[in-house]
């Protein structure tokens, strides 16, 4: 009697998707036309049980924080911070991720996820994408195993037996984890877009302690930050701050404190409370320095025992994803024959990396966005003369002759967009792209449409993308003015009182 009544609840609880599963069996569908699912990038609100959203940092947190290391100013500008002052340094920025920490094992909380909810129906006929999200701080295996739940639910949504798959950033990760784990029975097509799943050197460097910092690229970083926001006085702000030398001298201290807060563990200590327990930013160590990276947030074999799971997890990813990146984009190719992959260039990384002027959308480097691309420095080109490494037969050198493509992993299939942002361009140029690699009849490549050549610009006017020729290929940057003049002159005198000031507080402190 017992199984009876628990055989009629099953059938209950089922009956709201009948329906959906019915129409799906009953009504395939023929439009030739799989659904997309866009694997959406880091960055997807975490809430806890009640349903407040965490945060690494707030208005009111920032305010704090400011109050806070206003007494550590002369340490950190002297570079000479005592113990005491080192302890407050770490312990003030361990307050950013108090809300968002997760256990030595890299689990969250109970209740704390993100609110992703499954579609009741989808209009995918017309390309249009389908947005799945995840908690980017877990381990990209558990994230995998949701989007086969998803893509499983989305096939039966739609009456289709495949889908196409679009990761952006972050989603390249968790894209390329289902893939090797799960296959391609279900997939139609591939498309990685301004892509981590070769690594994010600025995070990869940051966990092997290969992070280098210098006036230099710093101002030539906030000059750049002042060209995109097209303020010519933000511009001139930067320009000043940067050939006043008063940047050189707030740097020169803070940069000593900063070594000598990793010299004496206190860095290595607040990576592994923090940042360090998160599996899915261990995801975006590149695979060469991975070990290092081990070695260095898990020095001592006390370390080691502590933080066991949470390694296994991570090795995982690094062994049967990281390692196998080229031979799933491979198998991707030849078991769907759709593949694509879109990148940004024109940009500086955030100037933390121990490689400087590397192309980049922003956020990550276009050498790995793209699996391979011979890039030129940012500001400088492949040299007179120049002749694209690989000869194909086609020309994978780009107009600026900034980009040899014929060194991508996917030589005809590889679209670079130049002052490219890392983020999803959502326009109508870009969707049109995406349709054409997924929908074509034949295998699209850079060279089927003069519409979408292997090279584009990103036209900040008309918020559009258009295909990069000599004519259209401008510089960003702005130009300095009077204000830079002025600008100039009091940041000379404030880097000489500085200078004073530091000389003092340091002579004080000895």
């Amino acid at each position: 009697m017992k199984k009876v009544i628990c055989i009629l609840l099953s059938v209950l609880l089922l009956c709201p998707l009948l329906p959906v599963f019915a129409s799906a069996a009953d009504k395939p569908c023929d439009c030739g036309k799989p659904p997309i699912i866009r694997v959406c990038g880091l960055g997807a609100p975490i809430f806890d049980g009640n349903g407040n959203e965490l945060k690494a940092a707030d208005g009111s947190t920032i305010v704090q924080t400011v109050a806070k290391a206003l007494p550590l100013l002369p340490g950190l500008l002297s570079g000479k911070l005592t113990a005491r002052e080192a302890e407050k340094v770490v312990e003030i920025a361990d307050g950013f991720f108090d809300s968002l920490g997760l256990d030595e094992n890299g689990d969250a909380p109970a209740g704390q996820g993100v609110h992703f909810t499954y579609p009741t129906a989808v209009d995918h006929e017309n390309g249009r994408l389908i947005n799945f999200d995840y908690d980017w701080r877990l381990d990209p295996f558990d994230s995998a195993e949701k989007l086969h739940d998803f893509v499983e639910y989305i096939k039966t949504l739609t009456g289709h037996d495949r889908v196409c798959l679009i990761g952006e950033s972050m989603g390249t990760i968790i894209m390329t984890t289902y893939l090797a784990e799960y296959g391609f029975d279900s997939v139609a097509g591939v498309i990685w877009y301004n892509g981590g799943y070769k690594g994010i050197l600025t995070c990869s460097d940051s966990f092997s302690n290969q992070n280098t910092l210098g006036a230099d690229t710093m101002g030539a970083y906030l000059k750049q930050v002042a060209a995109s926001a097209d303020s010519e006085a933000l511009y001139n702000l930067m320009s000043a701050l940067y050939d006043s030398g008063l940047l050189s001298q707030v740097f020169d201290g803070v940069l000593t404190g900063a070594y000598r807060l990793n010299d004496d563990g206190y860095l290595q200590d607040f990576l592994v409370r923090n940042i360090g327990r998160f599996p899915g930013l261990w995801s975006f160590v590149k695979y060469e320095d991975f070990d290092a990276a081990v070695d260095y947030a898990f020095p001592t074999p006390e370390l080691r025992t502590m933080y066991a799971a949470l390694i296994e997890r991570i090795t995982r990813y690094h062994d049967e994803v990281s390692a196998k990146a080229d031979e799933l984009m491979a198998q991707a190719e030849t078991l769907t024959g759709k593949v694509g992959v879109v990148c940004g260039y024109g940009s500086l990384l955030p100037p933390v990396t121990h490689e400087e002027y590397l192309q980049s959308d922003s956020v990550i480097s276009t050498r790995e966005e793209s699996n391979g691309a011979t890039c030129a420095p940012v500001g400088g080109t492949l040299g007179e003369g120049y002749r694209q490494a690989v000869a194909d037969g086609h020309n994978h050198v780009s107009p600026d002759n900034q980009i040899d493509a014929s060194t991508c992993f996917f030589p005809d299939k590889t679209w670079f967009i130049k002052y490219g942002m890392h983020s999803f361009n959502s326009d109508g140029y870009s969707a049109e792209l995406i349709r054409n690699v997924f929908f074509s009849d034949a295998p699209y490549t850079v060279f089927t449409d003069k519409a979408y050549p292997q090279f584009l610009i990103l036209d900040k006017e008309k918020e559009n993308v258009a295909p990069l020729t000599a004519a259209n290929d401008e510089s960003r940057d702005l130009q300095t003015g009077f204000g830079y003049r002025v600008l100039n002159v009091i940041f000379k005198l404030s880097a000489s009182v500085l200078g004073f000031f530091v000389r003092i507080t340091t002579a004080m402190r000895k």
